[in-house]
């Protein structure tokens, strides 16, 4: 919970206690010559004013728009103050210690000096029994969702071997690729009746030929020879296809294409190679813990926007 800075904030808190929400409007309107923040949003007799929201912005967006509220943002606030109110309801603290250590480590981290990190501080507009405070709730803060969230989840062995199979593409470290040559005939730019039917019975000659045991290399040293590594995909739908369902070995019959006719040999397959279990297997239980880590804690925190007294003004 933010400290009150403003003595209208106490007599705003006052007479929302001892009034109710009927005279906070008109406090707000009528300060009998006191400066009354205007109130955001109350959370179970907790209020975020228009103070708080500024504040706040000016520390996570320095050219944020602090005379706009952002819903979002106020939305956040708001939650952050319900996890506080948790903390403090199941009865979790913070210890001097702990805050010392904190920032401790905070000034080791990034490399600074006691003295350095006051100055930042002073520049900000606070100091540090108010960075002190603000460490505190965050830690409770810390606490209780390690407590009714971080503590409940659970990733099991079986889990982890199960997405590792349901989405093995996922840890692809090679693609399916065959390595092939390929006998090229060239069909000629408007080709005549008579010039296909030529192209097609000399590329069943040369078919016909290799299936009784000639060899392919040398039957495509007499005509032109493509050969290379292809990946699924790469090449045109119907040579893509064709190699594809080839056996390692294997010669095709020959492929037609509008630029001419193929007879290709499937020299190697490759099939697909997969980053080991035992390697993924510590990035897959990461990835599902912090899923389901996000949705336990969705889960939590809507439960408490539902058992808990919010307005939004």
């Amino acid at each position: 919970m933010k400290r009150m800075k403003h003595a209208g904030d106490v007599v705003l808190l006052f007479w929302r206690f001892v009034l109710g929400p009927s005279m906070l409007a008109l406090m707000s309107s009528v300060a009998y010559g006191l400066t009354v923040d205007r109130v955001l949003a109350i959370v179970n007799n907790e209020v975020i004013t228009l103070s708080d929201y500024k504040k706040q912005a000016a520390k996570n967006d320095a050219d944020a728009d602090r005379e706009k509220v952002n819903e979002a943002y106020l939305r956040r606030m708001i939650e952050e103050k319900l996890i506080l109110q948790e903390a403090r309801k199941a009865g979790i603290d913070t210890t001097e210690k702990e805050i010392s250590l904190s920032i401790e480590d905070f000034m080791k981290q990034i490399g600074i000096s006691r003295q350095e990190l006051e100055k930042r501080l002073t520049d900000e507009g606070t100091n540090m029994t108010e960075y002190r405070q603000l460490l505190k709730e965050n830690i409770m803060s810390l606490k209780i969702i390690d407590k009714e969230v971080d503590a409940k989840v659970v990733v099991g062995a079986g889990d982890v071997r199960q997405f590792y199979e349901t989405n093995k593409d996922l840890f692809l470290e090679a693609p399916e690729k065959v390595l092939i040559k390929a006998i090229y005939l060239k069909l000629s730019d408007n080709a005549s009746v008579t010039e296909i039917t030529d192209l097609k019975i000399k590329s069943l000659k040369i078919y016909d030929e290799i299936k009784k045991g000639a060899l392919f290399d040398m039957i495509a040293m007499k005509y032109k020879e493509i050969q290379g590594e292809f990946e699924r995909g790469m090449l045109i739908p119907v040579l893509d296809y064709k190699i594809f369902s080839m056996k390692e070995g294997e010669v095709s019959e020959p492929v037609w294409t509008k630029d001419g006719v193929y007879i290709i040999k499937a020299v190697k397959t490759f099939g697909k190679s997969y980053k080991p279990f035992e390697t993924a297997r510590e990035d897959i239980r990461q990835k599902l813990y912090e899923r389901r880590r996000e949705e336990k804690y969705n889960e939590w925190v809507k439960s408490l926007w539902e058992r808990s007294s919010v307005s939004i003004r």
